[in-house]
């Protein structure tokens, strides 16, 4: 509410209004007032004969890890009974992350987190409380801004193509991803009942609150920031060459005195899948920020671009990112605010996960196959009993094109009828929509083929409102603090979701007009 004012040595103490406005009867001859307030430096002055006081705090970053968000709410860190983790601006300034969970990786105690896919755009696993079920969703509540955040950090089913564009699994996907992390103030992992119990059901599995930036007042400053890097896999897999693959198959054939190569010692090292599918993937990413203000009104507006290739070939991930916080002080009994993010993703997605993914397939197909045979086509993978797709060919010739729209904010007042006691009413929304589309051709590799095309769409639409009020009530007495609340939320969600297949279509080109009008007319 406002700055804490103490007559030094004396238990006599008041508070000032959002204006700095305050009385207080002192006590003895030669006072002295010790102003505090939460994320400031602590000033001392002496009164004097002065009735009048013109003063000046700033801020103590270092005294800003005192504040922990909680609920619907703040609170100094040495006041909390419940456990929290907190995640600060300078840890997640001093990392590369393309998606705000992977900023909890390695910097909360107590939390667990595990990448479920070295895709670009997909999830990490987050568990606060360990692994509670072995087949439900375990992931915590994720709250941006007051806001909940619909789909959880793992969702296949909300933003996933999952089974219902085939029966090859891809890598899931994180609603996540859609949020751009320079624009992250804070996050707070709540991990026990006593401070999770406001949310209910909901935060059974702990809930992460994020916190974004809003501006200060002051002249208008303007911040770039820019990022190169470079992604490869750490580690592959120790694989035989074709000399050693061909001593090795001669071995195993003795029995029947049929070798199958005539002279391994005149072999080359033969085809290494494994450097034929992975790739040094580049990755960028572009920032532009503004924030100011003056007492009356602040602003903080960012905008930027990412662009990440996946270490798999095909496979990418783009991003466009814009926010807006406006903070407008109008009376000094009225605060109005707005918080607002859109996003917009593009996916290349691969079948790269589980046995039926290009990664098993690389490990699998043995190094004397070629990745074109002599008409420069893509080979295929010959072997008794068996013939299977070649992995270039499973990359490169399906396509599975994922994108999403993301709307979230939210519009609050903040009104104090009386000194100390604050009224809060806000309007939350997350909207997101999505369309996956995936594509497999009629093609023939050698022996190997597919008669048949097949084409998907999916389309998901979800909707999210909420409505919060609550009335707050703090003081000071003596060397005791104390917060009162009484509030009110209710919320609605809808969720829809449309999905079409067909196949042995005229052809395989996927943007033809008889192809596209064909699948989108289910739509109408």
């Amino acid at each position: 509410i406002g700055a804490n004012i103490i007559e030094k040595g004396t238990a006599n103490g008041t508070v000032t209004d959002n204006d700095g406005r305050f009385s207080l009867n002192l006590t003895t001859s030669n006072p002295v007032l010790v102003i505090s307030t939460i994320g400031y430096k602590t000033v001392e002055v002496t009164v004097g004969n002065r009735s009048i006081l013109n003063l000046e705090m700033y801020e103590d970053t270092e005294l800003l890890d005192e504040v922990v968000v909680v609920g619907y709410g703040t609170m100094r860190k040495s006041d909390i009974s419940g456990a929290s983790v907190t995640v600060g601006e300078d840890a997640i300034r001093g990392s590369v992350i393309t998606n705000l969970d992977q900023a909890l990786q390695g910097r909360a105690a107590g939390v667990t987190s595990v990448m479920t896919s070295g895709a670009p755009g997909s999830s990490v696993s987050i568990r606060v409380r360990g692994q509670s079920t072995i087949n439900a969703n375990a992931e915590p509540l994720y709250v941006i801004d007051g806001v909940i955040v619909q789909g959880g950090g793992r969702s296949g089913h909300d933003f996933g193509l999952g089974d219902a564009l085939g029966n090859s699994p891809i890598s899931t996907i994180s609603p996540l991803s859609t949020i751009n992390p320079s624009d992250i103030l804070s996050m707070e992992i709540l991990k026990d009942a006593s401070a999770t119990a406001i949310y209910g059901a909901q935060g059974a599995n702990g809930v992460v609150l994020i916190t974004t930036k809003r501006g200060k007042a002051g002249e208008a400053r303007f911040t770039y920031e820019g990022m190169y890097g470079v992604q490869r896999q750490a580690a592959r897999v120790d694989m035989m060459n074709l000399r050693e693959f061909a001593e090795y198959s001669n071995q195993v054939s003795l029995s029947e005195n049929r070798p199958e190569f005539a002279d391994p010692s005149l072999l080359g090292a033969g085809t290494n899948w494994q450097d034929a599918v992975f790739r040094r993937a580049p990755m960028y990413q572009h920032q532009l920020s503004a924030e100011g203000g003056t007492d009356a009104v602040r602003y903080f507006v960012s905008g930027s671009f990412m662009k990440q290739d996946g270490t798999i070939i095909g496979t990418k991930f783009n991003r466009y990112s814009f926010r807006t916080n406006l903070d407008s002080q109008l009376k000094k009994w009225l605060k109005l605010g707005l918080n607002a993010m859109y996003s917009q993703t593009d996916e290349r997605l691969g079948l790269a996960d589980s046995q039926e993914g290009v990664i098993t397939y690389s490990l699998l197909t043995p190094p004397d196959i070629p990745i074109y045979d002599l008409d420069g086509n893509y080979a295929s993978v010959i072997r008794e009993g068996y013939t299977r797709i070649n992995p270039i060919a499973m990359v490169l010739d399906e396509d599975i094109l994922l994108g999403r729209n993301k709307l979230n904010g939210s519009i609050f007042a903040d009104v104090m009828p009386l000194k100390n006691l604050v009224w809060h009413s806000e309007l939350g929304f997350d909207i997101g929509s999505s369309r996956g589309e995936r594509f497999e051709p009629s093609v023939r590799y050698g022996n190997w083929s597919r008669d048949k095309n097949m084409s998907s769409i999916q389309k998901n639409d979800n909707r999210f409102w909420q409505l919060k009020n609550y009335l707050t009530y703090s003081g000071n007495r003596d060397k005791h603090s104390y917060t009162m609340m009484l509030g009110q939320e209710m919320w609605e969600s809808t969720y829809e979701y449309q999905s079409v297949t067909a196949s042995s279509l005229p052809s395989n080109n996927l943007n033809s007009n008889q192809n596209v009008n064909e699948q989108l007319n289910l739509f109408e």
